[in-house]
């Protein structure tokens, strides 16, 4: 009898795992699944409608004195959202694309920030890099870990091309919390729209699969 009770209990576990895993693994359409809770989610439209992203809705304005104090103002992003605890937050900047040359793609860009954040934060441990394709328009992506003071960060780095500038974007939680938000910030990384591309593209693009360099270190061994 407890056999077959431990085995009632096996097989409920196992198909609660596997509708888990098919729900994190479907595009997002008015709610995101992140850690188990499903969040609902808006569009935000960013430096005058240049482009758009779907964010949770948990996600909302940085109140003026917690953006003096976190950031200097200099380095301040004018865009900034983060939930109630402080626990996530999602910062957009907008950067001019090189005078007099070429433009770099977003990818050969993004590892340009990434090589530069390598030699200024020694202690940063970086992961995986990548690219989500949304509708159209490139996402390249890549994520680390931050050694601070007050506890490690997760960190994970984005970068699209708008009108005549580059989107960067930056999302960062504690450390502990990556694995709640890393696959639900790359499913939302499908949904960027860019002015003048067609709407609902991003949505069709959130399930693209994501491309990710050899060489990657392992989170679970750092």
């Amino acid at each position: 009898m407890q056999e077959e009770e431990y085995g009632d209990r096996t097989i409920l576990a196992l198909k609660g795992k596997y509708r888990e895993i098919m729900e994190e693994r479907k595009p997002p359409g008015k709610e995101i699944l992140a850690g188990g809770k499903k969040m609902p989610l808006y569009r935000e439209y960013l430096f005058g409608g240049k482009c758009s992203m779907l964010l949770p809705e948990t996600l909302a304005d940085m109140d003026a004195r917690e953006r003096a104090v976190k950031y200097r103002r200099r380095n301040r992003p004018p865009v900034i959202k983060t939930d109630r605890d402080g626990d996530a937050t999602m910062a957009f900047s907008l950067l001019p694309l090189p005078d007099g040359k070429e433009p770099a793609g977003v990818r050969e860009r993004l590892g340009c920030i990434r090589d530069s954040m390598a030699k200024v934060w020694k202690q940063n441990v970086f992961y995986d890099t990548g690219e989500v394709e949304a509708g159209g328009t490139v996402v390249a992506w890549m994520d680390f870990r931050a050694c601070c003071l007050d506890g490690d960060l997760y960190g994970l780095q984005f970068l699209f091309r708008a009108g005549d500038g580059d989107v960067l974007g930056n999302f960062h939680c504690s450390f502990p919390l990556y694995g709640m938000w890393k696959q639900a910030v790359l499913k939302l990384l499908g949904t960027v729209e860019t002015d003048g591309q067609e709407k609902g593209d991003g949505m069709r693009a959130a399930a693209a699969v994501l491309h990710k360099k050899e060489g990657r270190a392992e989170m679970e061994e750092t």
